[in-house]
């Protein structure tokens, strides 16, 4: 295995050429499915893992996991370290640490509906801070790349359309449930 920055590049580099004979070998339907456990309480399950989101007691939550939106900044931010972490890989650059600080800024008038505040984010900043045997120049090429590589990054940034389909399934009782 030609593994650099726990990155298995063999696999990488066979993806790639396999996508560039034939482009749909990298298009990906992602899917999850999530339950919810009562208040503000649901489990997410994602291929082989379950996911907790809850909202701080402040907000009726119970705490049995991050809220949603802080999921939100974790997915963003873990999305640019592998960004970061691939592409020093590619370049042959021995990462020895990547840390991300991620703080979004967050009117909670819009969830609550209090004003006209929108819900959702209304700024994310990151600090990232990466240790490897490369000049400064070299880093900040690095950041910048694994930044723009992340379709996390590009899914919050372009707004990707959202469509919402509601479900329905009779019950056994009879009943019809959303």
């Amino acid at each position: 295995m030609n593994a650099r920055n726990g990155v298995d590049m063999e696999r990488v580099n066979a993806l790639k050429a396999a996508m560039q004979e034939e482009p749909a070998a990298g298009r990906k339907t992602l899917s999850a499915i999530t339950s919810w456990n009562g208040g503000a309480h649901s489990t997410t399950i994602v291929r082989n893992f379950a996911i907790p989101a809850d909202e701080p007691v402040a907000l009726g939550g119970t705490e049995r996991g991050a809220s949603p939106t802080e999921l939100v900044l974790t997915g963003l931010s873990a999305c640019i370290a592998i960004g970061i972490a691939y592409s020093a890989a590619e370049d042959g650059i021995e990462v020895d640490s990547i840390e991300i600080d991620v703080a979004g800024d967050l009117d909670l008038g819009g969830f609550l509906e209090i004003g006209e505040a929108r819900p959702g984010l209304e700024e994310i900043r990151l600090t990232v801070r990466v240790d490897a045997d490369a000049p400064r120049e070299k880093i900040e090429e690095l950041v910048d790349h694994g930044y723009r590589r992340s379709p996390v990054a590009a899914s919050l940034e372009g707004r990707v359309p959202v469509r919402v389909c509601i479900g329905w399934e009779e019950t056994g009782a009879g009943r019809v449930q959303r």
